[in-house]
């Protein structure tokens, strides 16, 4: 929701409930526009952001991570004139635009700088929108919808955008099921029966893809092969493979995620940025199950990442993270009061109820009757890590009897 170039700010844990596989380390900053109505300046905060601009394809455009002024234009038009020394001007190949970044800074006060800092206006200085900066207090569904819902998107999104060469093909196989460039989405009540059988056997495809990507998918591939981790960013930054589309790959990251601009490949860009590791199972290949008890091990002497690294839980069904009563759904490096064992290592905790003995920073509450995955991700990710030396591998999910 909200206007064209609205800035909408996400830090804490409730205004997170929603989003996507958001994490709950660092606040998002995100904002939507069309930039055939006219060219967008965004300004960014000199401290440290993470983040890039996309196109409606959620391709990155431009990295976000340096200070200064960005440009965002139609591709193929003209670039203003008298433009402020130092602009970085970059074209969308599509109209509508999605920026996110995050802010990075560890103090509340300079978070709230940051904010105040970043700015997205016309060429004229002022902003987008008059509405001023969303600051949710809950969090939005940020789920595919299901039903009709799904193909009144889709066909908004349609009519909104230019068609280019390789969307001629998927074109034509909507137009017969009523979606049409430049026509009124009006199905029959054929077309509406195809419709509705279809969302529910495409999202049980791309639940089956994601969910099961070791195999499947070679960018996803970690690890020895019993390990359950896989390579979460299942499809290139350009969503293309050497003669075809990345179409499995696509539909397994964006089923549970956003953005996949080339700084979320760590593993594959020779470690810049972050990596993302996903797991859905225990050790015996076991769905992970809100009412049981588990131990994730991980070890206190390697060094996985230079900034932090962290372990986030989400519910399975909506993608998001775990809404529990603790209102915690992470432990990792970043989290005050994490202790290690005796042995130097981490042994972290996912169960409806905190184990006797265990620190609390080294348990996340599990849902009873919700299954469960999560997200291993390191900030800044550490070489070796990167090159999965042996003793970066992580471990599966242990289940206690």
């Amino acid at each position: 929701g909200g206007e064209d170039g609205q800035i909408h700010y996400f830090e804490s844990y409730d205004s997170k409930l929603g989003g996507l596989t958001y994490n709950t380390s660092t606040p998002y900053v995100i904002s939507f526009f069309d930039v055939s109505k006219q060219p967008t300046m965004i300004t960014i905060p000199t401290n440290e952001v993470r983040g890039a601009v996309h196109n409606v394809w959620q391709i990155g455009l431009s990295q976000m991570t340096e200070p200064g002024q960005y440009l965002i234009i139609p591709e193929g038009s003209e670039t203003p004139t008298s433009l402020p020394e130092g602009v970085k001007v970059v074209e969308s190949n599509s109209n509508y635009v999605f920026f996110g970044v995050r802010l990075m800074a560890k103090s509340a006060k300079q978070r709230a700088q940051d904010l105040d800092d970043l700015t997205i206006t016309g060429l004229d200085g002022k902003p987008l929108s008059d509405k001023g900066i969303n600051r949710p207090e809950l969090g939005v569904d940020g789920k595919q919808p299901r039903g009709m819902a799904f193909w009144s998107i889709l066909n908004e999104a349609i009519q909104s955008e230019p068609v280019h060469e390789r969307d001629r093909m998927m074109h034509d196989m909507l137009r017969p099921l009523g979606i049409e460039k430049d026509k009124p989405f009006n199905p029959s009540e054929r077309q509406k029966a195809l419709l509705e059988e279809a969302i529910v056997v495409g999202e049980i495809m791309a639940k089956n893809i994601d969910f099961s990507k070791t195999g499947r998918l070679d960018q996803s591939e970690y690890g020895p092969e019993n390990n359950r981790w896989e390579i979460a960013t299942a499809s290139t930054p350009d969503q293309n493979r050497a003669y075809g589309m990345d179409l499995d790959g696509r539909a397994a990251w964006f089923y549970e995620a956003v953005t996949n601009d080339i700084a979320m490949h760590g593993m594959a860009n020779g470690g810049w940025g972050q990596v993302y590791l996903d797991n859905y199972r225990d050790e015996n290949g076991k769905g992970l199950d809100g009412g049981k008890h588990y131990t994730l091990t991980v070890r206190g002497d390697v060094n996985y990442a230079e900034t932090f690294w962290t372990v986030t839980v989400y519910n399975i069904e909506n993608r998001a993270i775990i809404n529990n009563k603790m209102k915690r759904a992470d432990v990792g490096s970043n989290i005050a009061g994490t202790q290690k064992n005796e042995d130097g290592n981490y042994v972290f905790h996912f169960a409806p109820e905190k184990p006797e003995g265990v620190a609390a920073a080294n348990w996340v509450q599990t849902n009873l009757g919700e299954g469960w995955f999560v997200y291993f991700r390191a900030y800044s990710p550490s070489k070796e890590f990167v090159a999965q030396t042996p003793e970066t591998i992580l471990p599966n999910f242990v289940l206690v009897e």
